[in-house]
């Protein structure tokens, strides 16, 4: 027989058992010591959503027993109580919680400070969950990156049928944290779950099982952690479908070995055939009572069940008694088990991760409590995209007497009323300072108990709800999470497919996968120059600037005058560091509200927010800067007929009366709202579209379609570095060095000289009274250049070319590049090889800008 070691004892397996079940078989009752005071936990939730079970396996701590399959051969150790989790010394901070009340670190060890580190020294040494294995090996999960049309988290009976519908639409990929069927108890359930496994995989489904959905992301993009792998997965929609799980009940002696809820407790007798005790008190008022008392009852339990509110549960080493008020009154009952079937938790915190109109749910996460016929309804109406309705769980069981709310932290009911008579008066707040729901289950069981304990205390309602999720809701290892360090990772436009489909040829350009060419890159600049063009140009950082403050932000960061723009109006801006230097550039487009909307250059989203909140957070400014680059795709319509083209598509005034160059309006196109910015970038009358990227596709076939009649054809990168040279635009990073500032580029105009403040006012004011040694010229060439050649006077190197282009509009070959001063003086002829190179105006197309203002 196979059999693991449980800190020494030889422990046996039978087939299926966890861990934790064949340790409660041989008579284990207590797994682990609690966080603070070293209290008893015993099995609890039997899902994986509690932390009372987690154990050392292997040497590798942290290990949920409940849901770890039991391995001949495994070393299980309890790490949390000194000398063993049985017999533990440091259960005396019991004894002595009335000397630690809440707050207890901040109290006392803020004086003298001295005496903090051989504080923490010893509270390290008391708590956590295991001995990290310093010694060991590293291992790395591999990492894989998955595009799906659909992806599907949860297999029980809604998941699956909402699969088993997406399919028709596009791939779809199905994860669930446990085998398809492995946790339901009754026969129906498990014959829906089958019959819908059959009906998904028929439909071409990719189900991963034994993969949890660690966190959900902008995009929507989603992290999924499998055995032996971490899957990043990047999908148009995600459906959630991870059920819910049985309300935490409050009441003096709850954390007691021997308590539990009830489908933990079903499980373990109807799945692995293990009693929980001898005499078994359920306390139910859900419909699944009676289902659970029947599981107990086959494994050999003698079963009361009752309905009605536990007042107390007491005992010792576990529980011995519970007194229950049930509709008949008090009662008292000698048992050596309590389960409570008390109302549902939706198990909500991915939902609760992003406010993505992609991200959808289904089943028991919206509708607690559903039976399985409305689960797989809600499934089936979720993969249609219709509406799922929502409704609220089973009355959920108030605390009204002490008892731990958070069994991870040791916060109890007394604790919360200490704090908040202290002041802490919000869900938020109360948080921080009692540590409730910042344990190993994330709140999954007690985040509803402090919403509502501030609710009920009177708290405005800014102050109430639930506290932030954030991902992992499963705690992944660090080598889980290194896997994917040397991979390239890319991200993707909403219209990649059509890119692709189209013919494009795919490039990297930064973090992004872009269209270089869709085959004849000369084609492509002469239908921007002749008639009409698109380009996805949703890879632009988006952000809009709101809150009292913002105008003051923008002014204080930015070299351009911000009042001076009108609502509708919008400016070209340059982003300047502290030394003066150029780190990026963009649109910043005025609102009729006094907020603002602001672009940044692709790949500059990330470091243009964490810029912002900067200096948001240093001057102590009240912004809201709402990151818009994921959720909002842009297309550029650009040549002398993108107006017309608009005007088959849209009722609005598209004049420039309307949209004035440079500015902006909200206008409808092809059915999808959009807001035009009448930009300049390749030279022609142009407008970027930025809409929302669920419709991106809608949008991209309406303007191709719709252009039909001026021959209409996309533009990539290729034609747009053209473009761009023509009007001798920079490429930052291509065209630019990290230390130049404007007057290097030619971009002195840019800058508000009369501004007081802004950031690099005064590194600027020090660089213009020094003369200019280095700067970026027009280039005309009398043959064909090389990108990157050096630039020469008389054989000594003064320059390089930083772009470069045969150009039929500029009537021949031209570029940019780097100059330096000979003597003070800057040279006009150069050498690039067997090419003259001569220094020349910019823009080279169209200098006065007719075309774009048209």
């Amino acid at each position: 027989m196979p059999v693991f070691r449980l800190d020494g004892r030889r422990i046996d397996i039978l087939d299926g058992d966890t861990v934790a079940a064949a340790a409660y078989r041989a008579g284990v009752r207590t797994f682990s010591r609690s966080l603070k005071v070293h209290r008893r936990r015993g099995l609890y939730c039997g899902t994986g959503d509690c932390a009372n079970c987690l154990v050392t396996v292997d040497g590798l701590p942290g290990e949920r027993a409940c849901v770890t399959a039991a391995l001949d051969g495994m070393r299980v150790e309890r790490e949390t109580g000194w000398p063993s989790a049985d017999r533990d010394a440091l259960a005396i901070n019991d004894s002595l919680h009335r000397l630690m009340p809440v707050g207890f670190y901040y109290k006392v060890f803020a004086r003298p400070r001295w005496l903090w580190p051989i504080a923490e020294r010893v509270i390290r040494r008391a708590t956590g969950t295991g001995t990290l294995p310093l010694q060991a090996a590293a291992q790395r999960t591999p990492t894989r990156f998955v595009r799906a049309d659909t992806l599907v988290i949860g297999g029980g009976v809604a998941g699956l049928a909402a699969a088993a519908i997406a399919a028709a639409d596009g791939s779809v990929l199905l994860a669930d944290e446990a085998g398809l069927g492995a946790a339901a108890t009754d026969g129906p359930t498990r014959a829906a779950i089958a019959r819908l496994t059959d009906e998904a995989r028929a439909a071409g489904v990719e189900i991963l099982e034994r993969h949890a959905a660690i966190g959900i992301y902008e995009g929507p993009a989603a992290a999924v952690l499998g055995p032996e792998e971490l899957v990043e997965v990047e999908a148009e929609r995600v459906i959630v479908a991870t059920g819910a799980i049985e309300a935490h009940g409050v009441f003096p002696g709850n954390d007691l070995p021997g308590v539990w809820l009830g489908r933990g407790a079903a499980r373990m007798a109807a799945l692995n055939g293990v009693p929980i005790g001898e005499r078994a008190v359920v306390v139910a008022n859900t419909h699944e009572g009676e289902q659970v008392a029947a599981a107990l009852r086959t494994a050999g339990t003698d079963v009361t069940l009752v309905t009605g509110r536990v007042l107390e549960a007491r005992g010792s080493r576990q529980v011995a008694s519970v007194t229950v008020l049930t509709p008949e009154g008090r009662r008292a009952f000698a048992c050596d088990a309590l389960v409570l079937s008390l109302g549902w938790a939706p198990r909500d915190t991915l939902l609760r991760m992003t406010a993505e109109p992609e991200v959808v749910a289904a089943g028991d996460v919206v509708q607690p409590g559903c039976t399985l016929e409305e689960a797989e309804e809600s499934g089936r109406a979720a993969a249609r995209g219709e509406p799922v309705q929502r409704r609220d769980a089973d009355p959920w069981p108030v605390a009204e007497h002490d008892g731990y709310v958070c069994v991870c932290e040791d916060v109890s009911m007394h604790d919360l009323e200490q704090a908040w008579d202290e002041g802490w008066t919000s869900s938020e707040i109360l948080k921080r300072y009692t540590t409730a729901t910042m344990g190993p289950c994330q709140g999954a069981l007690c985040s509803r108990h402090l919403a509502e304990h501030a609710t009920a205390k009177g708290a405005p309602p800014t102050a109430r709800g639930r506290t932030t999720a954030r991902p992992p809701v499963r705690a992944p290892r660090l080598g889980d999470l290194i896997g994917g360090v040397h991979e390239q990772v890319a991200r993707r436009t909403a219209l990649q497919d059509r890119h692709v489909a189209a013919g494009a040829r795919i490039d990297h350009s930064g973090v992004w996968l872009r269209p270089g060419t869709y085959g004849d890159a000369d084609a492509e600049i002469r239908a921007v120059r002749e008639r009409v063009s698109v380009m996805d140009v949703s890879t632009l950082g988006k952000f809009l600037v709101a809150g009292r403050d913002a105008r003051t932000l923008l002014d204080r960061v930015f070299p351009l005058d911000v009042g001076s723009i009108a609502p509708g109006r919008a400016r070209y801006l340059l982003a300047l560091d502290e030394a003066g230097y150029v780190m990026d550039d963009g649109l910043l487009a005025a609102l009729g509200d006094g907020s603002y909307y602001l672009t940044s250059t692709s790949g500059g989203a990330d470091r243009m927010e964490a810029w912002l909140r900067n200096w948001a957070d240093r001057l102590s400014l009240h912004v809201h800067l709402i990151d818009q680059t994921a959720p909002l795709g842009a297309i550029n319509v650009a040549g002398p007929h993108a107006r017309d083209l608009l005007a088959t598509l849209s009722d609005d005034d598209l004049s420039r009366a309307a949209i004035p160059y440079p500015g902006h309006a909200d206008i409808t196109v092809g059915g999808v709202p959009c807001r035009a910015i009448a930009v300049g970038f390749v030279g022609e009358l142009s407008y970027e579209l930025h809409h929302p990227r669920g419709r991106s596709v809608e949008l991209w076939d309406a303007l191709l379609g719709g252009g039909a009649a001026w021959g209409i054809r996309p533009h990539g990168l290729d034609a747009l570095d053209v473009l761009r040279l023509e009007k001798g635009h920079v490429y930052l990073a291509q065209d630019t060095m990290p230390d130049d500032h404007p007057a290097k580029l030619g971009l002195g105009w840019a800058i508000g000289s009369n501004k007081d403040e802004f950031v690099g006012k005064r590194a600027l004011e020090r660089m213009d009274a020094l003369p200019l040694e280095r700067r970026l010229v027009g280039l005309r060439f009398d043959g064909a250049p090389q990108r990157g050649h050096p630039l020469a006077v008389d054989g000594a190197i003064v320059g390089r070319i930083t772009s470069c282009a045969v150009s039929e509009a500029a009537g021949g070959p031209i570029g940019l590049g780097w100059l330096r001063a000979i003597d003070g003086i800057f040279p006009d002829r150069l050498r690039a090889g067997d090419v003259t190179a001569t220094v020349s105006a910019t823009p080279f197309y169209d200098p006065e800008g007719v075309r774009l203002r048209a």
